[in-house]
């Protein structure tokens, strides 16, 4: 055997066994497979929600929250007029209604033309509205986003959020999913995965990725006060019996500003995570704690609360105890999980008093990606904005020097950096919290897919999960199997029938080429559905096909007197240009189904290219290595079974 054959054979042997187990995890328990294993091969196929069937969740979305990033966008544009006019005023949006935006003027005579500007401007977007009662009444400018505008908000907001669910999902590469409308309602299922890639496909639905920048205001400078808010709930809250109760504990963060030498305080709150016991079950079911009916405590009910949720709802429950310790329009709280360097020392979670306006959102961002921080040796996000965004940074730093600003992301604060400068290059970055490089790192990769298909218009709650069968039905799935089981056995019998020896090498050969293409399914995870087992049918038909116009250019040089060895050689020369001809028409077609198709159609042009590569490979290197063993150097035989 020549020296070039035995290098391919041992090639094609290790591709083989590299296959096999790549296939190894879809058909045997993780549980049943040794631990060295699992972590070199631990892909899998996964079935789709036509053959399998799957998880069945109904979410509802909070399309108010895009009301009122609306109305924040007004108040951003109208304080803009305010500068550009030198009028001077505040800008808020109160809470309620939903969508409403005040303009309070220091001098009453501007009244009359602001009212005018918004009225002209935003003639289509706003509703005037009456202010409340009170000595600024009558320097006051008071409107909403319209009851047409909003009902427009929130239809655009279901389909962005329909179209961002299934684009994270695709973008993940677990799942073709079911993800439609119903009312004000996402229904998604999604194929029959194991528990924890259900778990983390989910996270990623559920992660607004609402990227938000707000500036925090802080207690004091130098010693003087700049706002007493923080201050006086901290004093409160520092001998409140409830607050001990709840094992809230107060603290004063104070930071240098390192070019001017102000120093900073800002008050808060802070509480850890902690099992806690539960009185009264309605105390617990707010908490969102699992209620187990069979193992009920009768003194309560017992579950671990995060700290975010203790200070959330003692800060909730202090407005309406004390309204004076209570938000005014221009404020809202962020928390933040602080996880200290020292490992003796408990995570915890600490309030921040931000300004309500968003000064920055996700919209600015035009890329993001995964960089290890050299300082710190751990995962970072880094996030570049668009034009836009970065002037409007550069803008927001330069006048924020000294401050804190909260970098929230699915009103959660990642982190509170302190701007040193003005920061012009048009780019930031969210540290990743943990201790777990590798889960650092999978968390960060997961928050780049999210940040690249863009940020969900509203937040999504998952209203009711259960499981769902196929699709098609039973009956159906079953036929499908008869009949590619039949349609691949006739195939066999045809070819070994007519084509004798070399008809079985073809059937090896098309066999391997199924075995491929499901090595790469199950290397990149994907999916399969009813219409990818249409392509796989289909394939098998090409790859015969390649290998009928190979045998018969064989007979046709034997004919002409050709030997075996030489015929062989001509057979597999000539005919691949034919091969290579129909394959790639196959492979435009498929490629454009994948570029202009969706769902089905997408994943059977996935599975028609995966099976055009697998095909040339098959019917020509494979075939014609099986054919270098059979009339290969050193036989003697001068006829083959064709």
């Amino acid at each position: 055997m020549e020296r070039k054959v035995k290098w391919r054979t041992f090639w094609l042997v290790a591709l083989i066994g590299l296959s096999v187990m790549t296939l190894v995890p879809s058909f045997v328990a993780r549980d049943q497979l040794p631990s060295w294993f699992s972590g070199l091969f631990n892909s899998r196929i996964n079935y789709g929600l036509d053959l399998q069937g799957g998880l069945h969740i109904v979410y509802s979305i909070d399309l108010d929250k895009a009301v009122d990033d609306k109305a924040s966008e007004l108040k951003r544009d109208v304080e803009a007029q305010l500068e550009e006019l030198g009028i001077k005023g505040r800008v808020s949006t109160p809470a309620a209604p939903v969508g409403a935006v005040s303009v309070i003027l220091d001098d009453a005579k501007d009244v009359e033309q602001i009212r005018s500007r918004v009225a002209r401007d935003y003639d289509e977007i706003v509703a005037m509205r009456d202010c409340s009662d009170g000595p600024v009444k009558a320097q006051s400018v008071c409107f909403r986003v319209s009851s047409d505008y909003a009902e427009g908000i929130k239809s655009s907001a279901l389909e962005q959020a329909i179209q961002t669910v299934r684009e994270r999902i695709n973008e993940r590469g677990v799942a073709d999913p079911s993800v439609i409308a119903k009312g004000d309602q996402i229904i998604v299922e999604l194929p029959g995965l194991d528990e924890e890639e259900i778990g983390r496909v989910k996270d990623l639905i559920e992660r607004t990725a609402k990227l938000e920048f707000k500036i925090v205001d802080e207690a004091e400078v130098n010693g003087k006060v700049r706002n007493d808010f923080m201050k006086r709930v901290y004093g409160f809250a520092k001998t409140d019996q409830e607050a001990l109760d709840l094992e809230i504990t107060v603290d004063i963060d104070q930071w240098p500003h390192d070019d001017s030498g102000r120093r900073y305080d800002d008050y808060y709150l802070r509480a850890e995570d902690k099992p806690r016991m539960f009185l009264k079950h309605a105390e617990a079911d707010e908490m969102g704690c699992p209620d187990d009916d069979e193992d009920r405590d009768p003194k309560g009910r017992r579950c671990y609360v995060t700290g975010r949720q203790v200070l959330l709802g003692y800060l909730e429950g202090l407005a309406a105890r004390n309204p004076e310790l209570g938000l005014d329009d221009d404020h809202t709280y962020g928390y933040e999980l602080v996880k200290p360097s020292s490992a003796k020392n408990d995570p915890y979670w600490r309030s921040y008093y931000l300004y309500r306006t968003v000064e920055l959102a996700g919209s600015a961002v035009q890329n993001s990606y995964v960089y290890w921080n050299p300082t710190s040796n751990k995962p970072e996000v880094l996030i570049e904005f668009n034009r836009w965004g970065g002037r409007r940074f550069g803008e927001l730093t330069g006048k924020s020097v000294g401050r804190k600003m909260a970098i929230i992301l699915d009103d959660k604060i990642s982190s509170a950096p302190t701007i040193q400068a003005r920061i012009a290059g048009g780019s930031s970055s969210i540290s990743m919290a943990g201790n777990n490089p590798q889960q650092m790192q999978k968390e960060a990769q997961d928050l780049v897919n999210v940040l690249r298909t863009g940020s969900l218009p509203a937040p999504l709650r998952a209203d009711s999960e259960s499981k769902v069968g196929p699709l098609l039905g039973a009956d159906a799935v079953n036929k499908a199997k008869f009949a590619f089981i039949l349609g691949s056995l006739l195939v066999v019998f045809i070819m070994v029938g007519y084509y004798r020896t070399c008809g079985v090498i073809s059937i090896v050969a098309l066999a391997l080429n199924i075995l491929f293409m499901m090595a790469i399914l199950a290397t990149f995870g994907a999916t399969l559905t009813l219409p990818g087992i249409a392509a796989l049918v289909l394939t098998v038909g090409m790859a015969v096909d390649a290998n009928i116009i190979i045998y018969e250019r064989i007979r046709e040089e034997l004919r002409s007197g050709k030997s075996v060895k030489g015929a062989v050689d001509a057979g597999f020369g000539r005919g691949f240009a034919a091969i290579l001809d129909g394959q790639l028409t196959t492979g435009i077609a498929g490629y454009v189904l994948y570029q202009f198709g969706s769902g089905p159609i997408r994943g059977f042009a996935v599975m028609l290219m995966i099976g055009i590569v697998c095909t040339l490979f098959s019917a020509t290197w494979v075939t014609r290595l099986f054919f270098e063993h059979y009339v290969g150097k050193g036989r003697k035989a001068p006829t083959i079974s064709l």
